[in-house]
């Protein structure tokens, strides 16, 4: 069953995360996860590109890219209560969607 998700816009929100959360490297992106039993049955999560990747086309396809991934992914296998972040890497561009999916099921569990 999918759960809801609630994207994470604060600063502070991902400063926290980054601080007192995980980190799981992946071969197209890192995550960063943070478990709150204060979030009220909801996953929060946000999406990182930095200027490394490239130009600004570049880092919005990043974005759209992982924005589907949570969608397909993480709102059906997420744990509730939990923020996500997911860090975009160079490599997201060239492996196929399909193997990104697996990678981030397994990064989650």
């Amino acid at each position: 069953m999918a759960h809801p998700l609630v994207t994470i816009t604060n600063r502070s929100t991902f400063i926290m995360i980054r601080n007192k959360g995980k980190v799981r490297r992946g071969n197209a992106f890192n995550i960063q996860f943070l478990e709150d039993p204060m979030l009220n049955n909801s996953i929060h999560i946000g999406f990182t590109a930095t200027k490394k990747l490239g130009t600004a086309v570049k880092r919005n396809k990043a974005k759209r890219i992982m924005r589907e991934l949570a969608r397909k992914v993480i709102a059906n296998y997420g744990k509730i209560n939990s923020y996500y972040v997911l860090i975009a890497k160079k490599p997201i561009f060239e492996i196929p969607f399909r193997s990104q999916e697996i990678e981030l099921k397994e990064l989650i569990s």
